[in-house]
């Protein structure tokens, strides 16, 4: 359990700081409802996707670097790729949970009221009610509780997946006959 901890500790920390960030783009009108009437969910949907990229590149580097130092600066690839999809993995179940917790606790009436504004700004704009009632109903789906959880569990994995194996090629250490262990 021990191996594990940095990864799963790590893993929390990144999916935390994505929720913190979505909850404060969401007060800055950045994200969400308002951000909606307010025509800044570009900018808003922009920094929540680019910083949680960063985040999770943040969490794996350092995990793989911590392992590193604590093995005294010896670290295979093999290690650091099991490393980075440790702390991959503890991100994307974590980020489920605080997934299902935002959307079920924190703030049940999200998806409703987003639809509503984009309902309402798709009216101002003329949009036919047939292609108003298509698009809508295609945007409930994908801000479903289950479709959210389900991108953000299959997002981590394969976004680390990538992140993983770029950095455990930089990270690894030269040990001759050894190089890809």
């Amino acid at each position: 359990m021990t191996k594990l901890k940095t990864p799963i500790v790590y893993g929390f920390m990144v999916a935390l700081a994505g929720s913190v960030l979505m909850l404060t783009l969401i007060a800055l009108k950045l994200v969400g409802p308002k951000a909606i009437a307010l025509e800044t969910e570009m900018t808003g949907g922009t920094i929540l996707f680019l910083m949680l990229y960063l985040f999770l590149l943040f969490g794996i580097y350092f995990a793989i670097k911590k392992k590193k130092d604590e093995q005294g600066q010896s670290l295979s690839f093999k290690e650091a790729v099991v490393q980075g999809m440790a702390v991959s993995t503890a991100t994307a179940v974590f980020s489920v949970i605080f997934t299902i917790v935002f959307y079920e606790l924190l703030y049940p009436t999200y998806v409703v009221e987003t639809i509503d504004a984009l309902k309402l700004k798709m009216e101002n704009a003329g949009v036919s009610i047939d292609l108003l009632n298509t698009k809508l109903g295609e945007r409930e789906a994908y801000l479903s509780t289950s479709s959210q959880s389900l991108f953000s569990f299959v997002g981590n994995l394969i976004t680390g997946a990538a992140f993983t194996l770029l950095l455990s090629f930089f990270l690894k250490s030269n040990i001759k006959g050894n190089e890809l262990q």
